[in-house]
């Protein structure tokens, strides 16, 4: 005998039994009472309209008198086509079935889907798409012996899965797994060594539960199966779907480990996934939707759900779910758990969440099936009231809020990279792509609020500095430190991704700034004309019934109620152009203090668009001087605002200053490398950028470039990239490598940014740019760390371990590479050759390499940087002994 399942003859199974048992039973109804017929017809017959409906049909005890007792009546052939149709059973088998039974109305009772529901096999025979079974489901009934109502059998399953789940306690739905084995362990103990009754009454309580959860899922099983039949029977009544649309608002569905939540998002699930059209529409008329899903914001599989829903709704077909959703405040609401102290940290983190990953689906960029594109949900993210929420969150809240605060608007940055738009915004024109909710998203409202709230931003740096309640830490080589704390390295991330959004094409163009409003004032229009066309739509419709229910009499009354609903709508069309005059204000000025106001003169809008686009980019060398400065900071780009900010606020210097103070910290190195990175990658000749790098080679010299005001209050303290940071940075990593032997945590990336210094300084011609700067790159000591330190500890680093050849890139990098030469002729090149071969940035032999520089091991490295250093110092004393005539004798000359 097999032990395998595949094969086995199930012809026999109870399910099959039962089935055969019901459908004779009601083939013989069918044939003796007209009602029954009736209800067979409409639900069994393929060729009724009507199948699948579901209703709660009455039967009373004098028509089940009659039917009983007399057959001659029957309406024998009603539906028995369709029923003979969809069973296996024969005239043979119902009058056997007669023989041994009396069947009356009665007789088709719920013993028969109670008995399935115990069968083992169900699920194994709905898989098959056994039709009688699924016809039993979807389209069978009974009827019940106290109230002779008629039941659907799907309607009494839904009842039946939502009562056992009333019946369920919290700490069992939440807690199954653990409280079934504890119920199972008391009950154990109970029987071994006789404890005490309540005990054992808790078990049994506890297993009944259980009982009731199997049931529960047991037909929610049934209910997510893909098969049409289910779905269709499903989806086709709204009263049902609503019914399982309420597990959301059970009592005991209070966390993600409850069991009511797998529950629901089968069943639901299966629908979107199956019937998608259909079920939308169940959707769109939830008008409760949002606060349904966010009474349960900390249960991420259902916020995912509501995220699914949201994604069907795409440009190429879209669904409305995005328009409801909005409609409904979601945006408003999920902000709502950042803005208020009541709610904790683990439910901001999930609304966070949810945020964050709505603006991944709605990136500029098609990611995936789930992207939808930018929409009126991210718009209103961006907007300027979303964004003065964001900062007061920041700000103000602190802790938690501000760290998921801040995550979100990193991520609306880096999902919405105007560089990437599917629509180039200075190249469209409002004909060739009339302005709608899909516009991509424009983030100069936002780069500007932030731009000005850099100062308070940069205050919570310095008062994280000042708190002295903070423990100090020690690390595993037994160091104390203070730790910088989330909030510290949270801000300095968002200067990092703002920074990044100010080099974007789009924060760089004053014209953007206006094309974006004109849009942004079209849409708010269109918006309008919508409200203001469904309004007159409503208004007439009701007119309309109005006029048709009443009579000749009631003309007068017509008549005054026309005049009262048309004053509505003159109230309704002040109200809307009201709001729109409120949002056109609120546009241009709100983030365009330093723009001109179009104004309602076409030809001074004219001369304003000239006067506000019009971009002087003549510029006198070196760049960073007086003249450059007063043009830049008169009218600045939205880019070059945030820039100008940043110089003022002096934010540079002390987060640079961090990094060497905490030589452990990773996270922070990373972001500080970033942030330099960004500076030294961006525009060099017009723009406020090559005023940033000339304060990070000078910044005691930043001060004249100040406005006045700013500079007499600002504490600026000599500093210099290469001398303070670098070569600062690198001795005290080498002191501390002398005596624990190993390099401080930051040195891969010091030498990291030691590479973006020294390809800046060969990229430009310096003197151009500043010739301070110029002269800060020509210093003894930085000329020699990055001639000859920097040159060693690169290729140190860049060893592959295994071997292989190196070859330089052209930007300074050594890069693994097969040399040609020795693919062709199998002979390593020789050590000359290497030198030669690396002067000409040429390929490099790793093994000839080791030789010449003697770079096996980090040590190696540090002994060979000893003997340069020692060698550079002896060189120098040399050289101020020559200056000042100082002659060193020798030793005396033997004899």
């Amino acid at each position: 005998m097999s032990f395998w399942p595949f094969g086995q003859n199930l012809n026999n199974s109870n399910v099959n039994k039962i089935l055969d048992e019901y459908f004779s039973v009601l083939r013989s109804l069918e044939k003796s009472n007209p009602a029954v017929a009736a209800s067979v017809q409409r639900n069994f017959s393929s060729n009724s309209e009507d199948a699948g409906s579901r209703g709660a049909d009455e039967i009373s005890s004098v028509d089940l008198n009659e039917s009983n007792a007399g057959a001659s009546r029957s309406g024998s052939d009603s539906g028995s086509s369709s029923l003979s149709s969809r069973t296996d059973l024969h005239d043979g088998d119902i009058a056997s079935a007669g023989t041994t039974m009396i069947v009356t109305i009665q007789s088709l009772n719920s013993s028969y889907i109670e008995r399935l529901l115990e069968e083992p096999e169900l699920l194994n025979e709905l898989s098959r798409q056994n039709s009688n079974l699924l016809d039993f489901i979807c389209f069978g009934f009974f009827y019940d012996s106290k109230s002779n109502f008629k039941v659907q059998h799907l309607d009494y399953l839904i009842d039946e899965m939502l009562d056992c789940m009333d019946k369920v306690s919290e700490e069992v739905l939440g807690e199954s797994k653990q409280t079934a084995f504890k119920a199972d362990r008391v009950q154990g103990e109970g029987e071994i060594g006789n404890t005490d009754d309540h005990s054992a009454e808790n078990s049994g309580n506890m297993n009944s539960e259980q009982k009731f959860l199997s049931r529960a899922n047991l037909i929610s099983e049934i209910f997510s199966l893909d098969i049409w039949l289910m779905t269709e029977s499903l989806i086709k009544d709204d009263t049902n779907l609503s019914k399982i649309w309420c597990i959301l608002k059970h009592p005991n569905l209070r966390s993600e480990n409850s069991s009511l939540v797998p529950i629901f998002l089968k069943i639901n699930q299966n629908l979107l996934n199956s019937r998608k059209d259909q079920y939308l529409n169940f959707i769109r008329s939830k008008s409760d939707l949002v606060d349904d899903m966010l009474k349960h914001v900390d249960i991420s599989t259902l916020m995912d759900f509501l995220l699914k829903c949201i994604a069907t709704d795409k440009v190429e077909a879209p669904t409305g779910i995005i328009e409801l959703v909005e409609d409904q405040r979601l945006i408003p609401k999920c902000l709502e758990f950042l803005e208020d102290p009541k709610y904790g940290p683990d439910v901001q983190a999930c609304a966070g969440d949810f945020l964050k990953a709505l603006i991944a689906i709605s990136a500029n960029a098609p990611l995936d099936d789930m992207s939808i594109g930018p929409n009126c949900l991210t718009r209103q993210l961006a907007s300027l009231d979303s964004i003065k929420k964001f900062v007061d969150i920041i700000v103000k809240r602190r802790g938690s809020a501000l760290n998921i605060t801040v995550s979100i608007v990193i991520e609306l940055i880096r999902k919405n990279n105007s560089d990437y738009d599917q629509v180039n915004l200075l190249t469209t024109t409002l004909e060739a792509n009339p302005p709608s909710n899909r516009d991509p998203i424009y983030l100069g409202y936002m780069l500007r609020h932030f731009a000005e709230s850099l100062p308070s931003l940069f205050q919570i740096i310095l008062d994280a500095e000042k708190d002295t309640n903070k423990s100090l830490l020690e690390n595993q080589l037994r160091e104390k430190y203070q730790p910088l704390g989330f909030e510290r390295f949270k801000i300095v991330e968002l200067i990092a991704e703002l920074l990044h959004c100010s080099n974007m094409g789009l924060m760089n163009s004053k014209r953007a700034v206006r094309i974006a409003c004109e849009r942004d004032n079209a849409r708010a229009q269109l918006e309008v004309r919508l409200q203001d066309a469904l309004e007159d739509l409503r208004i007439e419709d009701r007119t309309n019934g109005d006029h048709t229910e009443q009579t000749d009499h009631d003309n007068k009354e017509d008549g005054q109620r026309t005049r009262t609903d048309g004053q509505d709508n003159d109230n309704g069309h002040d109200k809307n152009n009201y709001d729109n005059e409120v949002n056109e204000n609120a546009l241009v000025p709100e983030y365009g203090e330093a723009e001109n106001q179009l104004s309602s003169d076409p030809a001074a809008n004219t001369q304003a668009e000239c006067d506000d686009e019009e971009i002087d980019e003549s510029f006198e060398i070196p760049y960073v001087n007086e003249n450059q400065n007063s043009k830049l900071r008169k009218n600045p780009t939205i880019g070059d605002l945030f820039k100008i900010k940043l110089y003022d606020t002096q934010v540079l210097p002390k987060i640079i200053e961090l990094f060497l103070s905490h030589p452990w910290n990773n996270f922070w190195h990373n972001v500080i490398f970033d942030i330099i990175q960004q500076i030294f990658n961006g525009r060099m000749d017009f723009s406020y950028n090559s005023f940033l790098v000339y304060s990070l080679f000078n910044l005691s010299g930043s001060r004249k470039f100040m406005p006045e005001e700013i500079a007499e209050l600002a504490e600026i303290k000599d500093f210099s990239l290469t001398k303070d940071f670098i070569l600062q940075g690198y001795q005290n990593s080498y002191m501390f490598y002398e005596r624990k032997h190993t390099n401080l945590g930051y040195m891969g990336h010091l030498v990291l940014i030691a590479e973006e210094v020294v390809k800046f300084s060969k990229l430009y011609k310096v003197e151009l740019i500043s010739p301070e700067i110029y002269e800060t790159l020509s210093d003894q000591s930085w000329r020699f760390y990055a001639e000859d330190v920097l040159n060693d500890t690169r290729l140190m680093y860049s060893k592959i371990l295994g071997g292989g050849n190196y070859v330089d890139d052209g930007n300074g990098n050594i890069i693994p590479h097969l040399p040609q030469s020795s693919a062709q002729t199998g002979e390593p090149l020789g050590g000359d050759e290497s030198e030669s071969a690396m002067k000409a940035g040429g390929l490099i032999n790793v093994e000839s390499l080791e030789e010449q520089l003697g770079l096996a091991t980090e040590s190696d490295l540090h002994d060979k940087l000893r003997d340069l250093l020692v060698a550079n110092s002896q060189s120098e004393v040399d050289k101020k002994n020559k200056a000042n005539g100082v002659i060193i004798l020798g030793p005396p000359a033997q004899s």
